[in-house]
């Protein structure tokens, strides 16, 4: 059987190797329940997942630069590589 830490803020680490056999991928959403002493983790499907399309505004936030220069210099180096 393997054992965890609780960490300060309650947080715990799931070992790879359960993780792997489980499926659990960063991000994934468990439901955590507690009855008769035991606590128990169940990995949510991804597919009910209803992330908003919010949640990826930003994501790409920096890549090309960070000045409208930096983004233009960028792009028309990008559009030169375009050229046959």
């Amino acid at each position: 059987m393997e054992q965890v830490r609780v960490r300060k803020r309650l947080q715990i680490t799931i070992p790879t190797r359960i993780a792997e056999l489980a499926h659990i991928k960063p991000d994934d959403i468990l439901e955590v329940s507690f009855n008769n002493g035991v606590v128990t983790l169940i990995p949510l499907s991804r597919k009910i997942r209803n992330d908003s399309p919010m949640t990826y505004a930003g994501i790409a936030r920096g890549i090309w630069g960070k000045t409208t220069q930096e983004i233009e210099a960028e792009h028309q180096k990008a559009h030169e590589s375009w050229q046959l």
